[in-house]
């Protein structure tokens, strides 16, 4: 009768064959992926943890920077203000800045200031050249630069570089910096322009008045009553229509086309003493 063998004594005949070295070399790999595995799962949780600091520190960073916004009062248009001012918005979208002697300061949404003083009296404030306006009592105030920036369009002039802007200096009234050490005024209500020349001769232009200061230009009558221009000294040069847009080259080499709101615009309402003075041309 042939001699029995339980299933124990079998697996172990069976595993002590090559089957055993196959299972033990799966058993390596499996081995050596888990570590692989578990290197990433830890490498993964300290990405985690520096991300999340990371984080951390920009949330800080940012509400730090929000405290300050929020105790940081906005002034604008103004640079800044007098320590202690306050500062409300008006329904109207303008707003009104109150400083701690009393004075009142209104901006409108059409960008005009003015302020009321101690004793009351009330006063337009015209921004100065270099974006400043002056109080009554010599105080002076200055606008950030987007508020006394005016587009090309605005201003009504064509032809100026996109790097240069005009600066409206009063209702109606532009400035611009030229390439050259020159300066272009430009008063819409009067229809003229003047050209402030490095060395101090000006060229005043418009259909009813053109002449030099400091230096001679000539004139010529031009068909459909255009006038042409030549200055002798600092060589500008152009015509102007009949219905006064000026046509200026410069002898910076920029071709200008100056163009002037319709009369209609400007008949609205009579402009007072104050407002006229504003055109006044300066050297």
């Amino acid at each position: 009768m042939p001699e029995e063998y339980d299933s124990a004594t079998v697996i172990e005949e069976t595993d002590s064959g090559e089957n055993h070295y196959v299972l033990k070399g799966i058993e390596e790999k499996l081995a050596g992926i888990m570590s692989i595995l578990q290197a990433g799962h830890e490498a993964s949780e300290s990405m985690r943890e520096q991300a999340e600091e990371v984080l951390e520190a920009h949330r800080q960073s940012a509400q730090e920077y929000l405290d300050h916004v929020n105790n940081e009062p906005d002034f604008y248009p103004f640079v800044t203000m007098p320590a202690g001012t306050t500062v409300r918005d008006l329904p109207d979208g303008g707003r009104l800045f109150t400083l701690t002697d009393g004075v009142f300061v209104r901006t409108s949404p059409d960008g005009t200031i003015f302020a009321v003083m101690e004793d009351g009296e009330a006063v337009i404030l015209e921004p100065a050249r270099a974006g400043k306006v002056t109080l009554p009592d010599g105080r002076e105030l200055t606008l950030v630069q987007e508020a006394v920036m005016a587009t090309h369009e605005a201003a009504g002039i064509e032809g100026l570089p996109l790097d240069i802007e005009p600066t409206q200096v009063a209702d109606g009234r532009f400035s611009v910096n030229l390439p050259g050490n020159m300066r272009l005024d430009v008063c819409h209500r009067e229809h003229l322009a003047t050209v402030i020349n490095p060395l101090g001769t000006v060229v005043v232009l418009g259909i009813a008045r053109i002449e030099g200061v400091g230096e001679e230009v000539i004139t010529r009558i031009v068909a459909g009553g255009a006038r042409g221009f030549a200055s002798q000294e600092s060589n500008h040069q152009g015509i102007i229509e009949a219905n006064g847009t000026i046509h200026v080259a410069l002898s910076n080499g920029l071709d200008l086309v100056i163009h002037f709101p319709e009369a209609a615009e400007d008949s609205g309402s009579e402009p007072q003493d104050e407002t006229k003075s504003i055109c006044e041309e300066r050297v």
